[in-house]
């Protein structure tokens, strides 16, 4: 009986051995199908999410080629039309896998209705706090690809244009800015370069804003860098004047060079962003030129067209360069038309004194070393004949006119301006004689005092500018005379006008750099020929270098009595005009920036 209960036991463990296996069995099983069918979900996610990124890349590769082809248009078309738009949607970037399509590809203007553009002000970045002219766009693509998988980018364009009278200092590409005043010199508005900023002081030199540029700072100028003068000031961002006793190159007081991390942190810590250049990536405002005519290795050249007359065969691109094309006025010689060619009759209108408004005059330029035939217009007999511009642009010029020619234009009488504000355009070198633009709208005197509404805003763009002070004539000046500066002096001169103008060129064809020699420096980009020691030259403005002078060339020297020496500098109280924040001259030039907005998916 023993035995037998022993074989029932082994029987018994024997099925549930079988049990148990067939459980695991089971068990093993489930879990070889969830991991299959995980695997299976793993795998597909995988590839969904293969197929996203695929897609994702694919539309940003559309993106950026949608943003590069708008920019490549608003080079060439400021203000593109609805089907230059419509046609860049057209041009869809290639994909090198067939399987990815774009379902949308679009360049869009946020706003449909004219004006596109809107006033702002910058918030951020070197140009905080400046007024711009606002077009957004929008770039947009949208790909699908294998199983369903899709990726939609959007992302925002700014063109801003930037009125350059914003400045009071503002200096082209290829135009270094260098400033190095004997008497103490306070640059009250904002001074930029599209080139490098050479600066040292004698007696003083003071920045009341910011100073930026896309090159490189450097504290001397550069006829000679082994000559620092004394430390300018520059206001930080609490309006506290901070020492720049360092520069990109070289570490406080000069001792040794250091790298461009250590210059940068230094910069930004001592003035609270209100010093920056290229290091800080400050970027370049370019001026209004087509990219078609727009030679960034001779930019100054490029610039230049905007300041020269139209003529015929002139391309769409030439046209909207140059200001020429939107003066309501054009006097050539001693004659006149409006934009369409018809003549404006001004025999009639002349001065107080009997005398054309428009003539022809003859005098000698002691730094050109010859006599100069200019067209003398009479500003203020213009505007009492009621013949000056609608728009405010009036655009003078003379036959045959060019390097060395002793052809430009000389502005008379210009006291009181026309309510609506005027710019006086020219490719050739301009003189402006007297005060100018010293009444308000009502004919009363100009001062601090005087509300901005009643001010006049003005502008005078041209190949050089001469002033000739308000004791030209008693001194008959209109005839050839002496060399000598203390036989040429000169009467206190009040000028409130923003000028584009260009300095003398600092090389000679052939030789390139002159060792020795400057274009003068921002205090001497206004030109003078007269013994102005001791005489104050008051100016409210901005002052803008684009080029170098092509027609009045003769290189900048001073002072005293000695053979060459043409002119003794004024004492420059010179400052920013404020109306042109919310008031600029008429066909104020705009640079142009565009940058990256708001970035999306989905």
């Amino acid at each position: 009986m023993r035995k037998g209960r022993m074989t029932y036991r082994v029987t018994e463990q024997r099925g549930v051995v079988l049990i148990l296996s067939l459980l695991v069995m089971i068990i093993l099983a489930v879990l070889g199908l969830a991991f299959l069918t995980t695997a299976k979900t793993e795998d597909t996610i995988a590839a969904n999410y293969r197929n996203h990124t695929a897609a994702f890349y694919a539309a940003e590769a559309g993106v950026e080629s949608g943003v590069a082809q708008l920019k490549s248009l608003l080079g060439a078309s400021p203000v593109p039309t609805d089907v230059e738009l419509a046609d860049l949607s057209k041009k869809l970037p290639v994909l090198t896998d067939p399987s990815y399509t774009f379902n949308t590809f679009q360049v869009q203007r946020v706003r449909n209705v004219w004006p596109y553009s809107y006033q702002t002000t910058l918030t951020s970045g070197a140009y905080a706090g400046l007024a711009a002219q606002t077009t957004d766009y929008v770039v947009t693509a949208v790909v699908t690809g294998p199983r369903g998988s899709q990726a939609r980018l959007t992302q925002k364009i700014h063109n801003l244009g930037i009125p350059l009278f914003q400045f009071m200092a503002f200096y082209g590409r290829g135009v270094d800015f260098e400033v190095a005043p004997g008497p103490l010199m306070t640059l009250t508005g904002r001074v930029h370069a599209n080139s490098n900023i050479y600066m040292k002081a004698e007696k003083g030199l003071q920045f009341d804003a910011s100073v930026t540029t896309t090159g490189n700072i450097y504290r001397y100028v550069k006829r000679d860098s082994s000559d620092r003068g004394t430390n300018p000031q520059i206001k930080d961002a609490n309006g506290v004047y901070q020492t720049l006793n360092f520069d990109h190159e070289y570490d406080y007081n000069f001792a040794n060079k250091w790298p461009e991390s250590d210059w940068k942190s230094a910069a930004l810590k001592t003035f609270g962003g209100r010093v920056q250049d290229g290091a800080m990536d400050v970027q370049e405002i370019l001026p209004p030129i087509a990219d078609v005519l727009y030679d960034p290795n001779k930019a100054d050249v490029s610039s230049h067209l905007m300041i020269e007359k139209g003529s015929a065969g002139d391309s769409q691109a030439l046209k909207d360069a140059k200001l020429y094309y939107k003066a309501d006025l054009i006097i050539q010689d001693d004659k006149a038309y409006d934009q369409a060619g018809t003549e404006v009759k001004l025999d009639s209108c002349k001065t107080k004194k009997g005398a054309q408004a428009v003539d022809k005059a003859k005098f000698y330029d002691a730094r050109e070393k010859m006599d100069f035939t200019v067209t003398e217009v009479d500003i203020g007999a213009l505007n009492d004949c009621k013949l000056l511009p609608k728009n405010g642009i009036l655009y003078v010029s003379r036959t045959g006119g060019g390097p060395n020619k002793g052809e430009g234009v000389r502005l008379v009488n210009g006291a009181q301006l026309p309510s609506q504000g005027l710019t006086v355009v020219s490719e050739n070198p301009v003189y402006i004689r007297g005060d100018y633009n010293i009444k308000d709208k009502k004919g009363n005197p100009r001062t601090v005092t005087t509300p901005s509404a009643d001010l006049i805003s003005a502008a005078v763009l041209g190949d050089a500018i001469t002033v000739l002070s308000n004791n030209w004539e008693k001194n008959g000046y209109d005839k050839k005379g002496t060399e000598v500066t203390s036989k040429r002096p000169a009467a206190l001169t009040t000028v409130n006008a923003a000028f584009a103008t260009g300095p003398n060129a600092e090389t000679v064809p052939g030789s390139g750099y002159q060792k020795g020699k400057d274009n003068g420096q921002l205090n001497n980009l206004i030109r003078f020929i007269e013994d102005w020691y001791g005489v104050d030259m008051n100016y409210s403005g901005s002052l803008v270098a684009l080029w170098h002078s092509q027609q009045a060339t003769a290189w900048w020297n001073c002072c005293g009595d000695t053979a060459g020496n043409f002119f003794r500098p004024p004492k420059r109280n010179w400052a920013y005009d404020t109306l042109f924040n919310t008031n600029p001259p008429p066909g104020t030039p705009m640079g142009i920036i565009i940058t990256r907005g708001q970035w999306s998916e989905g």
